[in-house]
């Protein structure tokens, strides 16, 4: 069984950056999968209106 810091000890830094990509680009997909789609769009479109609710619940108060 290999341990890690061997592992870790073989790569070079061509190696590191290919799995810092590697591991971007499976986050960046699962936070697509997440919050992409229809199936979330009234939520997004409710949150999109958040820093609004603000300015409607004031108007007229003085600042």
């Amino acid at each position: 069984m290999i341990r890690l810091s061997e592992l870790v000890s073989a790569l070079t830094p061509v190696q590191y950056a290919e799995l810092s990509l590697v591991l971007f680009l499976m986050v960046f997909a699962g936070v697509l999968i997440r919050h992409g789609g229809r199936r979330r769009a009234a939520e997004h479109a409710a949150c999109a209106q958040l820093p609004l609710a603000d300015d409607a619940d004031a108007q007229g108060a003085p600042r």
